[in-house]
């Protein structure tokens, strides 16, 4: 994953909006980090894997949000032979909404990142807990301590990137499908913004 280039694409991103909206000079990394911890909230509700209250605790992996655009829901591309390869079923444009979550929460932590002035260069090396619960508590805990007033923030930070990149692993996602995903969301979240959202 090339992590430079992400930081590259989330700092345009938050510029847009900086100067769409008005906000030179505001101070927006309260609201950045507890945008991360409901992103996070998001992420373990659509995990699903603490409701032991449930008997539906698998993660839904797959989802569909509405008809593709590249086949116009027919799941043909030119012909009835030529199926649709653009990620669709019968027509229907298809998602993971947890890898989807977690990309949300990605780009608060890059965007945090940049308000930190972090050194982006730093390798990624995951770190994993025991489990997924702990390894949730603990990305839940950093995010948090992030609103102290400490010296150190930046350094808290490369921690909860560390904690954050291993629970994607822990989730399943790959360096590459979680680079694809950013990709695909800032597109949308740049769209979004023309739209005025």
């Amino acid at each position: 994953m090339n992590l430079s280039k992400l930081f590259d694409m989330q700092r345009v991103l938050d510029e847009r909006i900086i100067k769409d909206k008005g906000l030179e000079g505001k101070d927006l990394l309260p609201g950045k980090i507890l945008a991360l911890q409901v992103e996070l909230g998001e992420l373990a509700n659509e995990w699903r894997g603490f409701k032991f209250w449930s008997n539906n605790q698998k993660p839904c992996i797959t989802g569909h949000k509405g008809r593709c655009e590249r086949c116009e829901g027919t799941g043909y591309i030119s012909t009835q032979y030529d199926l649709c390869d653009a990620g669709c079923f019968k027509g229907l444009a298809l998602f993971n909404p947890l890898l989807e979550e977690y990309v949300d929460c990605l780009h608060f932590l890059l965007s945090i990142g940049l308000e930190l002035e972090v050194n982006q260069h730093l390798n990624i090396n995951p770190y994993d807990e025991k489990d997924i619960i702990t390894q949730f508590n603990k990305v839940f805990k950093l995010v948090t301590e992030l609103q102290s007033d400490d010296f150190y923030k930046a350094a808290q930070w490369q921690l909860l990137k560390r904690y954050f990149f291993g629970l994607g692993e822990m989730l399943g996602f790959t360096f590459e499908q979680i680079e694809q995903a950013y990709l695909d969301k800032n597109a949308v979240n740049h769209q979004r913004q023309e739209a005025g959202y």
